[in-house]
């Protein structure tokens, strides 16, 4: 049995005005958690500078100009779930977005009996790197382990065999987080090739943003 005093009405009233009550001074909350999309991201970061995404992939007609498409994608994505603005100076930027359009494929899945296609997808694959422009931290895969970049020390026995840690100062190669989606079209639904690119596109505009959460580490 719930305590009296606090019946369903009782409690949606609470949860209605604690928002109300726990804006001053910082994220609205209720019950000690924080409400809203903005405890997910650094507090900071302020600014974002996302070029135009480069283009790897077979260029051909309807893929001519994809990248510009996920682009914009991800700058709309950004600014619609993130505290973050985005800029066209990257002097003034905290962060830069970089990506490429790595690879682009069709694949028929079904056809009629005239041979007519009847179920296909469209499958993308981006590179993403987001980087602090500040320090030139890479925040999209951040490196664990120690300030150096190395794995956590643990007891092994000594080799002459083993190379050592580089030297401090050297800028290992970047790896980019790869991101995939895919977009099926059915023709017999009316949905067609650009309307698999659309859907692509804006998954693909998701996971992109959801790489620039705060980890939960």
């Amino acid at each position: 049995m719930p305590h009296p005093a606090l019946t369903r009405r009782r409690f949606l009233g609470l949860a209605a005005v604690a928002p109300l009550a726990g804006c001053q001074g910082g994220f609205p909350t209720v019950f000690g958690y924080r409400l809203g999309a903005d405890p997910l991201y650094d507090p900071n970061i302020k600014t974002v500078y996302v070029p135009v995404f480069r283009n790897r992939a077979f260029q051909t007609t309807p893929y001519r100009g994809f990248e510009v498409d996920i682009t914009a994608a991800v700058v709309a994505e950004i600014g619609r779930t993130t505290p973050f603005r985005v800029t066209s100076d990257p002097d003034k930027s905290d962060t830069e977005l970089l990506g490429v359009l790595a690879q682009v494929s069709k694949t028929v899945m079904n056809v009629n009996q005239q041979n007519l296609v009847r179920e296909g997808e469209v499958v993308a694959a981006v590179d993403v790197v987001w980087r602090d422009l500040r320090d030139g931290t890479i925040l999209s895969a951040p490196v664990r382990g120690r300030p150096g970049g190395g794995p956590d020390p643990v007891d092994l026995p000594f080799d002459l065999t083993v190379p050592g840690p580089p030297p401090p100062g050297i800028d290992l190669t970047v790896v980019p987080t790869r991101v995939l989606a895919g977009g099926r079209y059915l023709p017999e639904l009316g949905e067609t090739n650009a309307s698999a690119l659309n859907m692509v596109q804006r998954k693909l505009a998701v996971q992109i943003v959801s790489l620039m959460e705060r980890s939960w580490g």
